[in-house]
């Protein structure tokens, strides 16, 4: 009898554990994204650029990366001499080569540079305190819905998928959440990996935006997390 109920506890304890780490399990988030890039300082790439608003300078000021963050912005729109493209990440987190794939840059190696990510991701209720996960080559940069809820100015290789070096918790929001993921580049590899625990879609930022009139530029914002 003894033995019974220690092998019917025994499979119970591990089907606690597995639970638990389904529940934990942080796969890597690869996209699509809505992709933009900005050139730093020379030299001043990487941890020195986490805290330089790369939007701001490349475009004279017309966005930020706190309007970015809030309201999203548009496939096709230019900030300085590139436009918001979209593109999946491969396996391997390197931004580089697809940054390559996607025809937003020919060089394959770019140093002292900013890589801006948007991703929607829309849930059918509130999750709060979600586990987040992020790893990075070089710094990073993270906001949920216009706001920052990480950051790590460092230097470093990005690691192995999964195995993140940062984590973190979110509040995801009934709805359409919007994440923007900064990596500043110093020189080397490039790259990141991202998981989000929890319920929910990725959706495309063209499909919770408005349809602008015919007549008005693609320049116009719009508030994302209040779109449901």
């Amino acid at each position: 009898m003894f033995r019974k109920f220690f092998v019917i506890g025994m499979v119970c304890l591990m089907s606690l554990s597995i639970m638990a780490l389904t529940t934990d399990a942080q796969t890597p988030v690869t996209g699509p994204y809505l992709w933009m890039v900005a050139p730093c300082e020379p030299n001043q790439g990487g941890q020195n650029s986490t805290d330089v608003d790369s939007l701001d300078v490349a475009s004279n000021g017309d966005v930020t990366e706190e309007m970015v963050a809030k309201k999203g912005a548009r496939e096709g729109d230019v900030v300085g001499d590139y436009e918001w493209t979209t593109g999946t990440l491969p396996a391997d987190g390197n931004i580089n080569a697809m940054l390559i794939t996607i025809g937003m840059v020919q060089n394959a190696d770019l140093n002292d540079i900013s890589s801006y990510a948007l991703i929607v991701l829309r849930t059918n209720k509130a999750q709060p305190n979600v586990d987040m996960g992020v790893s990075s080559d070089d710094s990073i940069k993270v906001w949920a819905n216009g706001e920052e809820v990480h950051k790590n100015a460092v230097n470093r290789g990005r690691g192995a998928a999964g195995a993140y070096q940062d984590r973190f918790k979110i509040n995801l929001e009934k709805g359409n959440n919007l994440l923007m993921i900064k990596v500043s580049e110093r020189g080397g590899g490039w790259g990141m990996y991202v998981g989000v625990a929890g319920d929910y879609d990725i959706v495309g930022i063209d499909a919770v935006l408005p349809v602008e009139p015919a007549d008005k530029l693609t320049t116009q914002w719009a508030e994302i997390k209040n779109i449901r």
